[in-house]
């Protein structure tokens, strides 16, 4: 039964007849309002409330009646000046986004009205209907921060520079007066690392007595988080038995804590815990959230670590080689092989004997590459480095660092070349490696955010030259949480990477083809001809997508996709605008129905 708030006014006598009519009409409006909103609502003149009824009104509506909105300590998307402003104009107003509450846990409303007049024509009050909209905006509020996030990364140039980055979105975005970051140690300790505060006094204490302590796996909510990789929720620190170093955390004043695993290939690579002042009861589209956002650090951190052992592995490579080599080489004067002293027969290096070095197929490098080298010799000069790819026999390839100085007799006569040799193979997968790790969605294998802007402005740079149209496609999957929640992480992993491969399959060699995160891609379409070839090829991608998902084990699901899309250089003419664009016309697409498209229009 719905329930009902309005003020009590004694009502005329009426004939039975005129009560049924009444009944019946007073039914139908409860109906028609139950379908559409979550409530109606009516004000008097002085725009107090005089009747709150529906399907999904507050508990606390009673204690709304004979008070004016902006009375009741909401917020209201532009301000209440301007609001009331409207309303005594006596104007109508739609979909007016309100809200009240506390950061990461704000109850958000659109409400719409309309004013009421007299039979003299005297304004009389306002009447409308309300519905509560905060799991949406809590998503866009999400989405907002992940985007963030992936930013802050792409742009940091250390790994400390993306751990604050990721501690300041999330403290700022959502409320927490602390943010730090535990690295877990070879040892399965988990230690402080680096942290962020609100410039508050108590929340500075409280990170500066953080930097000496160290949770075992299991203990504290730290411990327990690397233990387990669940993410951890605390109402209330004070009180909580899984808490350890409840000292700093009551000496600050700090109650509410968030403390979630930072993965990176599955493998916990460390903890984040965020604390604020007051209680802070669970919000589960963060929680979900987590596993996106350490996932999104866990990823840059490892190619980070990943760069750094690199440079490390190449140092030591120079070090050595200039006190020892993995063979000896001599050539006579027509640079053919007369000697090779190789520590390691099984790699068949004496089979060079009397041969030169271009008598051999190579994978590299390249034929300007090798024209400059014997260059080099013809003229009788050192050469450092060069770097030679030869395919084995079972068809991997070997790749050789050479280094060479010619011979002269006494009496100056070139007699050939002699120097060092070293295989670098396992460097140069590393440093291949590194790169795929750099500019590669590692699910899907895409282009990742990181590769996906510098790639996009040489597009366009192109079709400035070529005065070319150039279309992009802002892809976000509709019903992947389902599937998610439904089959499982590894199951929507899964998911993804087969869309990914849809998705450039789907589209031309040439086209440009992204992961943005999550389950949103992004396309670029180079001279395309117009609106309709964009179209055909933006169903043809949507067809695609709706396809059933081999999930394994005779498991299938199905999500749809909503695509935006904006065109250079009719909507804009720089890449970050034309992202803006796309995205939004995307949101149209999904507002509209899902599994559609949206182009940009003009505001």
């Amino acid at each position: 039964m719905p329930r009902s708030v309005r003020s009590r006014k004694k009502r005329p006598e009426v004939d039975r007849v005129s009560i049924a009519v009444l009944r019946e009409s007073e039914a139908r409006f409860r109906s028609l309002t139950h379908l559409s909103s979550d409530w109606y609502w009516e004000q008097d003149a002085d725009l107090r409330f005089t009747r709150i009824e529906g399907r999904n009104i507050s508990p606390h509506a009673p204690s709304l009646i004979g008070q004016r909105r902006w009375e009741t300590h909401l917020q209201i998307e532009g301000g209440w000046e301007s609001h009331r402003a409207l309303l005594e104009a006596r104007k109508p107003f739609f979909n007016v986004l309100m809200w009240r509450g506390q950061p990461g846990s704000f109850r958000f409303i659109q409400v719409s009205g309309e004013p009421l007049f007299a039979p003299d024509g005297s304004f009389s009050g306002y009447r409308g209907v309300g519905r509560d909209v905060t799991e949406q905006k809590r998503a866009e509020q999400l989405l907002r921060l992940e985007h963030q996030i992936a930013r802050a990364l792409s742009e940091a140039t250390s790994a400390e520079a993306g751990i604050e980055g990721v501690l300041h979105a999330m403290c700022e975005t959502e409320g927490w007066g602390c943010g730090r970051f535990y690295v877990a140690e070879p040892g399965d300790e988990a230690r402080f690392h680096s942290g962020w505060a609100t410039p508050d006094a108590a929340m500075q204490a409280f990170l500066a007595g953080s930097r000496d302590v160290a949770y075992r796996p299991g203990y504290g909510l730290v411990g327990k988080v690397l233990q387990t990789g669940d993410p951890i929720w605390s109402v209330d620190t004070s009180s909580d038995p899984r808490v350890e170093a409840r000292h700093l955390a009551a000496a600050a004043g700090a109650r509410g804590a968030f403390v979630f695993a930072v993965t990176a290939e599955s493998r916990r690579v460390g903890v984040l815990s965020f604390s604020a002042f007051g209680l802070r009861e669970p919000d589960q589209r963060l929680l979900q959230a987590s596993r996106v956002i350490g996932a999104q650090l866990g990823q840059f951190l490892q190619r980070m670590r990943a760069e750094a052992a690199l440079r490390e592995s190449e140092a030591r490579f120079r070090s050595l080689t200039q006190m020892s080599s993995d063979f000896y080489w001599e050539t006579d004067a027509n640079h053919v092989f007369v000697q090779l002293v190789d520590g390691d027969s099984s790699r068949g290096g004496r089979s060079i004997v009397g041969h030169t070095a271009w008598d051999f197929p190579s994978v590299a490098p390249s034929d300007d590459a090798w024209r400059e080298l014997r260059a080099t010799i013809e003229a009788h000069r050192p050469f450092r480095n060069f770097e030679i790819g030869r395919r084995r026999k079972d068809g991997s390839v070997r790749h050789l660092s050479v280094s060479g100085e010619p011979r002269f007799a006494p009496d100056g006569r070139f007699l050939g070349y002699r120097g060092v040799g070293r295989d670098i193979t396992e460097v140069v997968r590393a440093r291949e490696h590194i790169s795929t790790l750099a500019y590669s969605d590692p699910l899907t294998g895409l282009a990742n955010r990181t590769s996906l802007m510098p790639a996009f402005e040489q597009a366009l740079e192109r079709a400035r030259r070529r005065q070319a149209r150039l279309a992009t496609l802002f892809i976000d999957l509709d019903g992947f949480k389902q599937v998610n929640d439904a089959f499982g992480h590894e199951s929507g992993d899964r998911f993804l990477a087969e869309i990914g491969r849809r998705l450039r399959a789907g589209l031309r060699a040439s086209d440009l083809v992204a992961r943005l995160g999550g389950d949103e891609f992004f396309a670029v379409l180079e001279d395309v001809q117009g609106p309709v070839q964009v179209e055909a090829v933006a169903r043809k991608l949507l067809v695609e997508i709706a396809q059933p998902v081999d999930l394994g084990h005779g498991v299938t699901a199905q999500a749809t996709g909503s695509i935006g899309v904006s065109v250079f250089p009719d909507d804009a003419e720089d890449a970050a605008t034309l992202m803006k664009y796309a995205d939004r016309a995307m949101y149209g697409a999904k507002q509209a129905g899902k599994d559609g498209l949206r182009f940009h229009a003009p505001v």
